[in-house]
């Protein structure tokens, strides 16, 4: 794994999404031999949502791909090889930080126009302000302290 400029860290949203999919990984582990694990769709997708998070996005996480527009601007998404899933972020490169937001279940996989859509999902998130988009305010500040 490549070390990175970038302090990484989890909302909660995020971070039970993650607890969730590493539950499922665990049990696929109790129940499949090595081969049929290594080969399971939720295995190799946990394996390519950590390699994002770890190596991918802190590379440079203002990359033009990763820019939404609109109402969503002020954040990033990354979705290179996960299908129909996002993960929705923010960064600052003053101070150095990362913050992933959002991770879409399988209740809420990619489909434009639809109501379970993740971008829908996540401005409704957003309206609610549930996230902010700056690592200076405090109530960031505040959550990134008890990390």
């Amino acid at each position: 794994m490549m070390a990175s400029s970038y302090l990484l860290r989890y909302h909660v949203f995020y971070y039970q999404r993650i607890a969730q999919l590493k539950e499922q990984v665990r049990e696929l582990r109790n129940k499949l031999d090595d081969e049929e694990f290594k080969q399971h769709e939720i295995v190799k997708f946990a394996f390519r949502v950590r390699k994002a998070e770890q190596e991918i996005i802190p590379q440079d996480p203002d990359r033009p791909e990763y820019r939404l527009r609109g109402e969503l601007r002020k954040y990033r998404r990354y979705k290179q090889g996960l299908q129909r899933y996002r993960i929705m972020f923010c960064f600052s490169s003053h101070p150095k930080i990362i913050i992933y937001l959002y991770l879409n279940d399988e209740k809420h996989l990619r489909k434009e126009g639809a109501k379970t859509d993740p971008y829908e999902k996540f401005k409704k998130l957003l309206r609610k302000g549930r996230f902010s988009h700056n690592p200076n305010d405090t109530k960031t500040q505040e959550w990134i302290r008890k990390q």
